[in-house]
């Protein structure tokens, strides 16, 4: 009976020990990738607009990512 006893628990042993290196190396495989996910840079996204007033035709910029106006209207 000692003899069993002494068996499963070295079983155990060696299977705690094996599995941490199992955990840690799949946690390394993920960690890059949400580094990369964080550094990405998008551009800001933007649309002229243009209208016609007494024959001048004028041009303005809308900032779609922002929703602001990046510019007061000007002659074209």
């Amino acid at each position: 009976m000692k003899k069993v006893k002494v068996t499963i628990l070295s079983a155990v042993i060696c299977m705690l020990l094996v599995f941490p290196s199992w955990a840690s190396t799949s946690n390394v495989l993920k960690q890059p990738e949400v580094a990369l996910q964080n550094d990405v840079t998008k551009a800001e996204v933007t649309k002229w607009y243009y209208r016609n007033i007494d024959g001048v035709k004028e041009k303005r910029l809308w900032s779609i990512t922002y929703g602001y106006w990046k510019t007061e209207w000007m002659p074209v």
